[in-house]
């Protein structure tokens, strides 16, 4: 199914003329109060809209939206219909990640927060969505599309923010389970245990456990998750309270393959990795004998990407969050707030070589004996992927204090994360298998001098801190507020290279960034149901600690060991960027409706580079350039059954300077697009619920955009429909509120192209050569087909 721009905006705009504020005369009640319960019959029933009294463009989904998608949706696919917000999903369940951009804004660009916590990587600022939290205990995720709140713990979005808040336990004791089976193979299995109040009502928690699977929809592989919640809530004297959770995950997935346009062409969409596990040549003393890659399902010879098995993600992560609050006064209290992340994983493509022997008078004098066969002369398979360990601990500490009509907040955020990155090599054999989580140390290659062969070895100590105070200010009765913040930001970089394969000299870097960040937002409540809101804000961007690798150059291996050299400059500086927001709200019984206009102005904006000097491709500031547009969102009740849902979104992004890649050459990127920011974004859902049943059908249009930073590449248009329904049982003795629910994904088996670009901004420069700078085709995924799940959940 297809549909042209004009076509679904239209339809879109249509939504919006016809909900329009001349339609009702019913007055509404609650103006400025966030509303989260979407009772039949109101604007908000489809859960994608609810009443916002906040300065700033501002967003959401709750419980009544989620709870009626799949079971195995990750966060990114939750908000793809809101406006501003650009996604996709690799196959479908969620379970194998995706990306998202808002207002052009990259997903290492945005604060992500699970229940006031960053979860963005402390290293890239990259995230991943399927790693967070089981949808079922979920509340609100909500995604500021322009500027991060005042007290956000980020110091790597220089766009908005996008927070998830786990749900507050159940009053009454409960047990939870559910069921789902899918297309692929899909099969999962969820509890949860509510234990009610203890303890003179002062108490409550809730546990749960989950595990999904899935088959790949081309090729072999899938995905296996684990995950834990918990969370937990004491009451305390005088309106204090603890809030207390903690997310396990576990996860190992298999990779899609992506694929440029022209192996499109020739092997078809279908095409992934292949499925024979590479044999090694068999080992003779004194005999040299190499393996080598071999063609695999039609791939030329020397590709690396070719067995399924050794293309994997495996990740495991757990995050332990607390927000006390404690009541000073009737006018004053103070929220502290620490948390502790922690997270080891592995990925990439991980079939790699390794030359025995001290050929080229290698680091450490060169690998052992790989191979048992009593010499150093062979080259062997081996696997080696980029292994990442963090440890993150942080506290926000905040004061609140109500002076007649001031509302003031001071507060100061602080972590140090530890990002410790290596890559280890351990053998595999003939059958395709090998330590894919890369954590059995003893298995490790080994030098000769018994060092660790490593292809990387990196430490980043990063140090980050915020200052910050807000007043919001209510004037005229309250129909006036008006919100100043500040808060100074800042990340201290201690990053430490130690001898590797890819950098074999020892170096260290320090290296600091801060910024002053104002902000002032404005609301006034015109009359009951409408409202208008201004926000400007400035935020920045830290590079990542990528930008240190590889900035060794010249010197020399002499016995096993790096001499000479230099160390390079860090080759990017930090982003900043100023969000602007002029918009209008419009509240009554049966209408919400939310519009805003924006101009983002950026400085120094990151983007990555292939550098032909060095042969790399680095991070680097592609300049200045600005963003404007405009966004729609309503939510119209057409009858006490029967509600809608429509976004629309236009952007307009440009560079505004040519990029130099080095010394002599630089890309006419003046006046081009930012890739993966289409114009147009629309989408539309359409509700029918009754007494015990419900429908719904919606659909997202995304636009035309580009694929390459000097726009000589670009993907089309495409529309995707999704579908469900569910039916509530009657409850019997022992059974409650048993419900059957069915989700479609890809309702029409659109085909369409995206962006391999899960780190946010890693973009292909050109597609076409341009003098010294070769071409190099962007890596596309395809879109997954039709697919199909059934969930059985009912209470104990």
């Amino acid at each position: 199914m297809r549909y042209k721009t004009t076509q679904l905006s239209l339809l879109i705009s249509g939504l919006f003329i016809a909900t329009s504020p001349m339609v009702f005369a019913a007055d509404t009640t609650d103006v400025g109060k966030v509303t989260v319960q979407d009772e039949a019959g109101s604007a908000q029933s489809t859960g994608l809209i609810q009443q916002e009294d906040s300065s700033k463009a501002r967003s959401s989904v709750n419980r009544t939206y989620m709870e009626k998608q799949g079971a195995t949706s990750n966060p990114f696919q939750m908000l793809s219909l809101l406006p501003g917000v650009n996604t996709f999903d690799v196959d479908g369940t969620g379970l194998f990640g995706g990306t998202i951009r808002v207002r052009g804004f990259n997903s290492d660009q945005l604060g992500f927060t699970i229940n006031g916590a960053p979860v963005n990587d402390s290293g890239s600022f990259a995230v991943y969505p399927q790693e967070y939290t089981d949808t079922e205990n979920l509340c609100d995720i909500f995604v500021t599309q322009g500027s991060t709140d005042t007290e956000a713990p980020h110091v790597g979005a220089t766009g908005g923010n996008i927070g998830m808040t786990m749900c507050t336990p159940e009053d009454l004791q409960r047990v939870r389970t559910s069921l789902s089976v899918g297309s692929n193979n899909l099969r999962r299995g969820y509890l949860r245990v509510d234990s009610g109040k203890l303890f003179d009502d002062r108490f409550k928690f809730f546990i749960s456990y989950s595990k999904a699977e899935a088959d790949k929809f081309k090729g072999l592989g899938g995905a296996v998750k684990e995950h834990v919640d918990f969370n937990s809530k004491l009451t305390l004297n005088g309106g204090s309270f603890i809030d207390a959770s903690f997310m396990y995950n576990k996860a190992l997935n298999n990779n899609y393959r992506t694929l440029t346009k022209s192996q499109i062409a020739q092997f078809g969409r279908n095409l992934d990795f292949g499925t024979v596990a590479p044999i090694h040549q068999p080992g003779g003393v004194g005999v040299q004998n190499d393996s080598t890659f071999a063609p695999n399902a039609g791939i030329n010879v020397g590709d690396n990407n070719g067995y399924y098995g050794y293309n994997l993600n495996p990740f495991k992560n757990w995050l332990a969050t607390m927000n006390a609050h404690f009541v000073l006064t009737p006018t004053s209290s103070v929220d502290v707030n620490p948390y502790m992340w922690y997270g080891y994983g592995t990925g990439g493509n991980e079939l790699k070589t390794v030359a025995e022997g001290s050929a080229g008078n290698q680091l450490g004098g060169g690998i052992r004996d790989a191979n048992g066969d009593a010499d150093t002369r062979d080259t062997v398979f081996a696997y080696n992927g980029s292994v990442t360990r963090t440890y993150r601990p942080g506290v926000t500490v905040k004061f609140n204090q109500q002076l007649d009509n001031h509302r003031l907040m001071v507060g100061y955020w602080y972590e140090r994360a530890r990002h410790q990155q290596t890559g280890p090599f351990t053998p595999t054999d003939n059958n395709g298998n090998a330590d894919v989580w890369l954590e059995n140390s003893s298995q490790w290659l080994k030098n000769q001098d018994g060092s660790t062969v490593q292809s990387r070895d990196t430490l980043t100590i990063s140090t980050g801190k915020s200052l910050f105070a807000q007043d919001s200010i209510s004037l005229l009765q309250d129909k006036l507020t008006l919100q100043l913040g500040a808060r100074y930001s800042s990340i201290d970089r201690d990053f430490t290279n130690n001898p590797s394969q890819s950098a074999q000299g020892f170096y260290t870097l320090k290296k600091s960034y801060s910024d002053l960040l104002p902000s002032v937002g404005v609301r006034y409540q015109l009359s009951t149901t409408d409202s208008v809101f201004f926000n400007a804000a400035k935020n920045f961007k830290a590079p990542g600690n990528f930008s240190y690798f590889g900035l060794l150059s010249g010197g020399t291996v002499v016995n096993g060991v790096y001499t000479g050299g230099s160390v390079r400059n860090v080759p990017v500086d930090k982003e900043t960027s100023v969000n602007y927001d002029l918009g209008y709200r419009y509240v009554n019984d049966r209408l919400t409706l939310s519009g805003s206009a924006f101009f983002i102005d950026y400085r120094n904006r990151i983007s990555s580079a292939f550098n032909p000097d060095t042969a790399t491709t680095v991070d680097i500031n592609v300049g200045d350039a600005s963003s404007k547009g405009l966004e729609l969102e309503s939510g119209y009740a057409l009858n006490k059954n029967l509600s809608v849902y429509g976004s629309l979104s236009y952007i307009k992004s440009k560079m505004k300077k040519d990029l130099p890649v080095s010394a002599t050459t630089a890309l006419p990127t003046s006046g081009k697009e930012f890739p993966d920011t289409p114009n147009w974004l629309s989408g539309l859902s359409v509700q029918y619920a009754q007494d015990s049943w419900y429908v719904f059908s919606q659909a997202k249009y995304t636009g035309k955009r580009y694929s390459t930073l000097v726009n000589d590449d670009s993907l089309a248009g495409y529309t995707v429909v999704n579908a469900g329904a569910g039916y509530t049982f009657p409850s019997t003795n022992w059974l409650k509120k048993p419900m059957l629910r069915f989700n479609v994904n890809n309702v029409f088996q659109q085909q369409y192209l995206s962006l391999n670009s899960g780190s946010g901004s890693a973009f292909t420069t050109n597609a076409v050569a341009i003098g010294a700078i070769t071409a190099k085709a962007p890596s596309l995924y395809v879109s997954a087909p039709r697919s199909l799940s059934l969930a059985l959940t009912a209470d104990f």
